[in-house]
């Protein structure tokens, strides 16, 4: 996330300064969680004086809520693009492994998002939007792998595509959040949950399973 705000292009003094508060919100975030944020921490790490802070923001939701925007768009902007003759197994593969790393190194952020988005509407709204452009993307991608699906209701699809994204959000969670061991390295996790989203979303095993 330092990494995006920082090269966005020709920022003026307020961006950057708005900037490198986000980054200092973000850094907090991912150490101590959204209930230990405090403004005068995020000003102290930022090295800006405490009222800089309320220039851009009435409180810490109002960074947090940016900080997470931010976020989901970054995740958006860094998933592995489909390279051609891929399957549509191959690409599950990939995406699980991508968001397995993505999970672990940003356990304090998706926590945030998971406990506001249990308090706050506009929080909530946050992930169900990335949630619902994510499944619309699986649903076409399986429809690529298998074109007679296309004049079939989409709802059933989209709502299994759902389910999957929940259920592999809520056992990372356990494994990152709260040290539930299940004893698979991140290729045999990417996989065995790949395989069931391709049970789940075509009915079938895939053709082959690359290891």
């Amino acid at each position: 996330m330092r990494a995006e705000l920082e090269a966005a292009a020709k920022p003026t003094r307020s961006e950057m300064t708005r900037r490198k508060l986000m980054i200092a919100a973000a850094e907090l975030i991912q150490d101590s969680g959204f209930g230990g944020l405090k403004v005068a921490d995020i000003c102290k790490r930022a090295d800006f004086a405490h009222g800089t802070f309320y220039l851009h923001w009435k409180d810490k939701r109002g960074v947090a809520h940016d900080v997470l925007t931010a976020f989901m768009e970054a995740i958006r902007a860094h998933r592995p693009r489909r390279r051609p003759a891929q399957s549509f197994y191959e690409r599950l593969v990939i995406g699980h492994l991508y968001y397995i790393d993505l999970y672990r190194r940003n356990i304090g952020l998706m926590r945030c998002q998971g406990q506001l988005a249990d308090e706050l509407d506009e929080f909530a709204a946050i992930g169900l939007e990335a949630n619902l452009a994510l499944a619309h993307r699986i649903v076409r991608a399986a429809e690529r792998e298998t074109p007679s699906l296309t004049g079939e209701p989409v709802a059933p699809r989209l709502a299994a595509a759902l389910g999957c994204i929940a259920m592999v959000d809520k056992l990372l969670h356990d494994v990152f959040a709260r040290g539930l061991v299940i004893g698979l390295s991140d290729q045999e996790l990417a996989t065995t949950l790949s395989l069931s989203w391709h049970r789940a979303l075509l009915g079938r095993d895939p053709p082959s399973m690359p290891g």
